[in-house]
């Protein structure tokens, strides 16, 4: 199989993914080993790096994100986490929050949230973005350039691992 056949092979693979809209997630209080649970779901199938309980317990402790109440963790914490989490790896964690904080200003944490997922769904299975007239133009702008810098560098690093493992292959 060729370097990019593998490649072809992997993308297709992550256009069935889907990432959850809000009211998809759990609505009651998880704790902080099942956070990390519904989160890496979704990180690691895109080959995203999973968040640790340590790493979300750091969030919690520098303000990054909600402390919990009652150690148990809300739809809007698990939201910011799945922010962070897809992002990180090409932002840093001021940028990600700067990032949500703007889209936030102007629209609900719900409607953003839920379209972004909308947004990054559709990239995923390279579909036109469904239209949102209610969604500030320069919002909608803002993500899909952060969810095309994710995507192109998590593309990118697949092939170079794949295009890696075939050159260690035939050294052998």
């Amino acid at each position: 199989m060729t370097n990019l056949t593998e490649f072809k092979r992997w993308e297709n693979g992550i256009s069935r993914m889907h990432f959850p809209k809000w009211e998809e997630l759990p609505s009651l209080g998880l704790y902080v080993d099942q956070v990390a649970a519904v989160i890496n779901e979704y990180l690691t199938s895109l080959g995203m790096e999973p968040l640790t309980k340590s790493m979300i317990n750091n969030y919690v402790k520098k303000k990054t994100i909600q402390a919990p109440i009652k150690k148990k963790y809300a739809v809007n914490q698990i939201v910011d986490l799945l922010l962070i989490g897809f992002f990180k790896n090409t932002f840093t964690i001021n940028d990600i929050r700067q990032g949500i904080l703007q889209i936030t200003a102007k629209d609900y944490p719900k409607q953003a949230y839920d379209r972004f997922v909308e947004v990054l769904n559709a990239r995923l299975r390279n579909e036109p973005i469904p239209a949102n007239p209610n969604f500030t133009p320069s919002n909608e702008q803002l993500m899909v350039l952060g969810i095309d810098a994710v995507l192109a560098g998590l593309k990118a690093r697949y092939l170079l691992e794949t295009m890696a493992d075939s050159n260690k292959t035939e050294e052998d």
